[in-house]
């Protein structure tokens, strides 16, 4: 996504635009790796030298109400993804990289219409991980 989208993004949903808060949000919506804080912090602080890991907390936390990025939490630390489509995350517990994957036919669709339609149970939001080994750790087994 263009830095042009991000920036009307952010507007439509009503965040101030500050270019740290734009830097920001362009690597997590940029980003395929699903980074952590450190990542993020790391990847803006050469053009923001004054950044503070307390704006990189501070803007996630808008993009997260603002629906534009995910909170991944994980025992060792948070990671973020900005693909609002539901989909499994492929994660390897080994090098703990982190792989979106389209499940396809609609299962997962299937599956939150199925619990919402029991009457059990209101979902709020959801989130399908499956841990393993990715190919590259797979090849050095």
């Amino acid at each position: 996504m263009t830095t042009v989208d991000i920036a009307e993004k952010l507007r439509d949903q009503g965040i101030r635009l500050t270019p740290q808060r734009l830097a920001i949000a362009e690597v997590v919506i940029n980003s395929a790796d699903h980074p952590t804080v450190r990542d993020i912090y790391s990847r803006v602080r050469d053009f923001f030298p004054y950044l503070t890991v307390a704006t990189v907390y501070s803007t996630l936390s808008v993009l997260e109400r603002a629906g534009l990025v995910a909170q991944l939490p994980f025992q060792k630390e948070s990671r973020y993804d900005s693909n609002n489509t539901l989909h499994v995350n492929l994660v390897c517990t080994k090098c703990e990289s982190i792989v979106d994957c389209d499940a396809g036919d609609n299962y997962l669709e299937k599956i939150k219409d199925r619990i919402q339609d029991s009457g059990l149970f209101q979902n709020k939001y959801q989130r399908f991980d499956i841990y393993g080994l990715c190919e590259n750790c797979l090849k050095l087994s």
